[in-house]
């Protein structure tokens, strides 16, 4: 039996609703991997939304703005920036939309380390969206950053054809 597309969506859709109703800080972590256009974002925003109503800090960021917000926080004397990074450091949830479209480079390597390891020893959920392959993490970041994503992270596939390209009936 091979699931279909329908299917493995309808089960994402639904673990993704029982982690939003359910979350605490001991939630665990979860993956979105697949193509452009397959609902990644739209879920990992629909969680943000129903467990800040819970009460609960959430920071959601673009794999581009966090690792932008980091580097002026470590290589400058804004003290906002800094501020940023706290609270992306103390949200009870983080998320991290569209991780692997961000300038690659050492200081990107160094600082997702250093928030994936972190935030998995402190045990601090987080849900990350990627089109990533384990394969694609470990060439792109490092060996060690593909383990923790892949090890310590509930993954989710995510499958079908680019809602925005369907909904504009757009042929590519």
């Amino acid at each position: 039996y091979r699931a279909c597309p329908r299917d493995i969506m309808e089960k994402n859709l639904n673990a993704c609703r029982t982690y939003a109703a359910t979350f605490s800080e001991s939630s665990g972590n979860l993956l979105f991997v697949g193509g452009t256009g397959v609902g990644k974002t739209f879920l990992a925003v629909s969680i943000a939304r129903t467990v800040a109503e819970r009460g609960y800090s959430v920071c959601y960021e673009t794999a581009s703005q966090l690792f932008s917000k980091l580097e002026r926080a470590r290589f400058t004397a804004d003290e906002e920036a800094r501020n940023q990074a706290e609270k992306i450091a103390a949200a009870d949830l983080l998320i991290i939309d569209d991780l692997g479209t961000e300038m690659p480079g050492q200081f990107v390597t160094s600082a997702l380390y250093s928030l994936l390891n972190d935030r998995l020893l402190a045990s601090k959920p987080m849900v990350i969206t990627t089109n990533l392959l384990v394969d694609e993490a470990g060439r792109r970041y490092s060996p060690q950053i593909a383990s923790r994503l892949y090890g310590s992270f509930q993954r989710y596939t995510f499958v079908g054809d680019d809602i925005r390209v369907l909904k504009n009936k757009v042929t590519l």
